[in-house]
């Protein structure tokens, strides 16, 4: 029984009857505790950090497989090496849905490049339902989500913003031959990507494509809950990835890492943006109260691409901030995460900071269509209730008398 069934319909608010468990209404902020769901997509255990999907841990899988493997983990439950025929068919299906139509691709080159690239991937994804389903498809629901097209989609449209954003063509197709992470670092470089690079791309995007019940996953099921079509989740589960405290926390850390001029700078900034109320970027997370495990193997894959870039001090910038924020918040059980160090390595690999949620977004399509589509099998609406806490009940007074 999930927390959003623990109450019966013939439950009587006006009484002073007691709740007892499983019923409750009073949960954390934020549903903090609250479990809303059972899956077998993945796994996250606080208590250890650990992460894995399908079973497999995350660290595992980022070793040895693409990303394009694990979205077909995560998807069909299925291991890429145990037929490679279909993962293929998968594989193939996925990079198709990156050629775009010819009037989406003209809707991100008339919108000023300047606007940040999260509203042009929103209004490129709201197009793209225009587009695919007709009008009578749109109550069809949830059949809609064994169309996987929409994952490779979104790498298609954030290529596409890459390009205008850097005030190259927007192309409409790419190779079937290329990968969706070589066909982004190709969009944002404007040349073919190292194959380390590409790897390292691969490795974000496998750390990122699903982790519990996080706002834009929940968001994206409480929408395809309605029996909305894709377009519609992937709208909401994207926009929740969007801001400080979701996607944009890494534009964040790239901020606060330019503010670091020298390394030996970093406890009096550290400093400062406490004394002034603020949060150090990449410090804190909901699930954990410990280290990041992601962090610290994407603290040994910065320390390596600022090597191949010639680019030491970014490296030790970041290196000199977390020992620093380390000391300062460890006490008060903000440790740091995986944007401390994703957002470095976005940078690396040429992306601009505003570029980053974008980013993100590709590998987290995976994952929310992963869980969504598990969920439409058993899900109901979701209706949460809220307990009121206002002014007493007041009748309201007939009309032309006083009080």
């Amino acid at each position: 029984m999930t927390a959003f069934e623990t109450l019966s319909p013939a439950f009587h608010w006006h009484t002073d009857q007691p709740l007892e468990w499983p019923v409750s209404t009073d949960v954390g902020r934020g549903l903090s505790g609250v479990i809303a769901a059972t899956t077998r997509v993945m796994w996250l255990d606080p208590a250890s950090g650990s992460l894995g999907y399908r079973g497999r841990p995350v660290e595992d899988l980022a070793s040895r497989w693409s990303f394009e493997e694990v979205a077909y983990l995560l998807i069909t439950g299925l291991a890429p090496d145990a037929d490679r025929t279909t993962f293929q068919a998968f594989q193939h299906g996925l990079r198709a849905g990156r050629d775009l139509p010819r009037d989406v691709v003209f809707l991100i080159e008339e919108l000023d490049p300047r606007t940040h690239p999260t509203r042009l991937l929103r209004a490129g994804i709201s197009a793209l339902g225009c587009h695919e389903l007709s009008e009578d498809d749109d109550i069809s629901g949830s059949r809609h989500w064994r169309d996987l097209r929409i994952v490779g989609q979104v790498a298609g449209l954030v290529a596409a913003i890459a390009r205008h954003r850097a005030g190259r063509p927007v192309t409409a197709t790419a190779s079937s031959d290329t990968s969706l992470a070589h066909d982004v670092l190709e969009a944002i470089g404007g040349t073919p990507p190292s194959a380390a690079d590409v790897r390292l791309l691969d490795l974000l995007w496998v750390f990122y494509a699903a982790h519990g019940l996080d706002a834009p996953t929940f968001t994206s099921m409480i929408v395809a809950s309605c029996l909305a079509d894709p377009y519609y989740a992937m709208v909401a589960g994207l926009s929740a990835l969007r801001g400080p405290r979701q996607g944009g926390a890494t534009e964040a850390v790239w901020e606060q890492l330019e503010r670091l001029a020298e390394p030996d700078r970093a406890e009096a900034l550290v400093d400062e943006i406490i004394s002034a109320g603020g949060a150090v970027a990449g410090f804190g997370h909901r699930a954990y109260r410990m280290a990041d495990p992601r962090a610290v193997v994407l603290r040994r894959e910065l320390a390596s691409i600022a090597r191949r870039r010639g680019r030491p001090d970014v490296f030790a910038r970041a290196r000199s901030l977390e020992t620093a924020a380390t000391t300062a918040l460890a006490g008060r059980g903000a440790h740091v995460n995986i944007n401390f160090y994703a957002a470095p390595i976005f940078a690396l690999l040429g992306a601009d900071a505003a570029l980053d949620p974008c980013l993100v977004a590709v590998a987290r399509a995976a994952g929310m269509v992963a869980l969504v589509r598990e969920a439409m099998d058993v899900t109901r609406l979701v209706r949460p209730l809220s307990r009121y806490v206002g002014p007493e009940e007041r009748r309201v007074p007939h009309s032309g008398s006083t009080t």
